[in-house]
């Protein structure tokens, strides 16, 4: 089983104290389980998602410049910048993120254009 995790610092809602790390579990090709520690002032909070991402989707997002984990760390960074980790979906397929952030794709492709090899 393929997992990876990296720690994150964020301002947006987040002091410099607190610490987030998202660590990304692969649990078949195209499912993801995505757990989220957050630790402020000594109390940790985890939160679980599941993420769906077909080579479809990610060849439509990524011209499959990128792997499916990298996707996955940078869809979560775009929408912790936009909402609080509670009103982010338990399950989703990663296209879902453009119902309701239109310009999703638009920050994806310009995202892989500056860190793709």
């Amino acid at each position: 089983m393929l997992a990876f995790a990296i720690a994150i610092l964020r301002r947006s809602g987040w002091h410099w104290e607190d610490r987030l790390k998202l660590t990304i579990i692969a649990r078949s090709r195209d499912d993801f389980g995505v757990v989220f520690n957050s630790e402020k002032l000594h109390q940790t909070k985890q939160s679980i998602f599941k993420v769906n991402i077909s080579d479809a989707d990610l060849n439509e997002l990524t011209n499959s410049r990128v792997d499916k984990e990298h996707l996955i760390e940078f869809a979560f960074n775009f929408l912790l910048e936009r909402e609080p980790i509670e009103e982010i979906q338990a399950s989703f397929n990663i296209k879902t993120i453009t119902q309701y952030f239109p310009e999703f794709p638009e920050q994806v492709q310009a995202w892989v254009d500056e860190n793709a090899e």
